[in-house]
């Protein structure tokens, strides 16, 4: 029996088991099954109402069609194990912009990287402070997360921050020890013990924090802090960042460092949507399961719910995305530019794409080429000796109509305004020669000072010599 698909606030869960995802007419098809259930539905790439798609699980396929038609429409997909991991995230890449990525590589290590950590974990902080009352917490732990936050705002270094992040932690945590799982009188016997109360954030299975909870609290929390990372990614790639270079996490090989850095403020709102989750429900066996190896793993009558509130985190952390993108551009613009010696990084890149590129050509054998041969060769070499023999009656005859300095300050500003004809028809340089000096790259010889101050109405000093005119060629 098939039944449709229910889209929870633009948000569409997919199960994962026989999950397929394939186009037909246009048309987005998807299905799945669980528990003896057929699902399926048809998305129209404009009269539709998801936003989201999410996939729970590790069973099924997608076809080339559909991640082109994901791809067209705009419709970002994620991908969770069934553990909570962000095992994938495919979303549009709607900013590509080189300044950005260059100041977020860079922040890592600067004040600005320090100063966006710090406002990052502090605005955690005071969410979880402000959750504390509702978690009945003892006087001591508000002192505590009290301490941590002036510590964070304060924090003169990332190991700093991330001590006092780390102090705070612990504290906020032990404010969660006796929240309790309500479980249904019917199941408490089947149930482990240690399930009716969220008791320690630290998995007792290994040494990876909090994953492979062990009870439903935790598990919940780790749910939907992945459902947030995913969106953490999405925004990242939505505003032009790169989700996996960090600010205040270490990078990891397969691990969204900005991402989690981008959740932090938004920690505190999925706090409360799990502690109200945990208040209102009453879970059954029909919503847990354990594994041989302990670890407590929610079943879809619980993930489903937990991935709908996809679009509230997507609100929440677009905008934090967003600022950091603006402060990582305020502080580009301020630094001071790079002075480049020699070739420059983007020409070295550009020259390796290029000749990348020409790897596939077909070369023309030695000899062959008419670039290379008699006549090309000769008329090269008869521009050359021009341009080597006006340098040197320039300089038997005249001298600088100014200094370099004075050329270099007063006169290349001001050449990105005159155009290059015109620079061509006053040098007699060819247009790339033009296009370099007039962008600072390179300076022209001497010679061509005193013209090219005169095309921008610089006076050169006073009781210089005219300089004498050479031919038209290159140099």
């Amino acid at each position: 029996m098939t039944t449709p698909f229910e889209v929870s606030a633009g948000v569409l869960v997919l199960r994962g088991y026989a999950l397929s995802l394939r186009v037909e007419r246009g048309h987005l098809v998807i299905e799945d099954e669980s528990l003896g259930l057929h699902r399926k539905i048809r998305i129209s790439r404009i009269d539709r109402e998801v936003r989201r798609l999410i996939v729970i699980g590790s069973s099924g396929a997608i076809t080339l069609d559909a991640i082109k038609w994901l791809d067209g429409v705009g419709l970002p997909l994620v991908h969770l194990h069934p553990d909570g991991r962000v095992l994938m995230v495919t979303a549009p890449s709607a900013a590509q912009r080189p300044p950005v990525r260059r100041a977020q590589a860079l922040a890592g290590t600067t004040a600005l990287g320090l100063q966006l950590s710090r406002r990052l974990l502090t605005a955690k902080v005071q969410g979880q402070v402000d959750l504390l009352e509702r978690l009945g917490a003892t006087r001591e732990i508000r002192q505590a997360m009290t301490v941590s936050h002036r510590q964070v705002e304060q924090a003169a270094t990332f190991v700093d921050l991330r001590l006092a992040e780390a102090e705070g932690a612990r504290a906020y945590w032990l404010a969660w020890r006796d929240v309790a799982v309500r479980i249904a009188a019917a199941d408490r016997q089947r149930c482990p013990r240690h399930w009716s109360v969220f008791g320690s954030r630290h998995s007792p299975l290994g040494s990876r924090g909090a994953n492979r909870a062990v009870n439903p609290a935790n598990a919940l929390l780790n749910y939907s802090y992945a459902v947030l990372e995913g969106e953490a990614r999405v925004a990242c790639l939505a505003v032009g960042l790169d989700p996996m270079l960090g600010l205040l996490h270490t990078d990891r090989t397969a691990r969204g460092a900005l991402a989690l850095d981008l959740m932090e403020p938004v920690r505190p709102a999925v706090d409360r949507f799990v502690l109200d989750f945990l208040t209102k429900r009453e879970f059954t066996r029909r919503d847990l399961y354990e594994l041989p190896d302990g670890q407590c793993r929610l079943l879809p009558s619980v993930t489903e719910p937990l991935a709908a509130a996809a679009g509230r985190w997507a609100r929440l952390v677009l905008p934090v995305a967003q600022s950091v993108v603006a402060a990582l551009l305020d502080g580009a613009e301020r630094a001071p530019k790079p002075q480049h010696h020699g070739e420059t990084p983007y020409r070295r890149r550009r020259r390796l794409q290029v000749r990348t590129m020409r790897e596939f050509d077909d070369r023309p054998e030695p000899g062959v080429d008419p670039r290379y041969r008699g006549a090309a060769v000769r008329r090269r070499q008869r521009t050359m000796d021009g341009v080597y023999r006006a340098n040197a009656a320039w300089a038997r005859e005249a001298e600088p109509a100014m200094s370099r300095e004075a050329y270099l300050v007063a006169v290349v500003p001001a050449l990105r305004q005159v155009p290059l004809k015109r620079l061509m028809e006053a040098t007699g340089l060819t247009n790339a020669s033009c296009s370099q000096l007039r962008r600072g790259l390179t300076v022209p010889h001497p010679r061509h000072w005193g013209t090219l101050a005169g095309l921008v109405g610089v006076v050169p000093g006073q009781g210089r010599r005219t300089p004498a005119k050479g031919p038209r060629a290159s140099d």
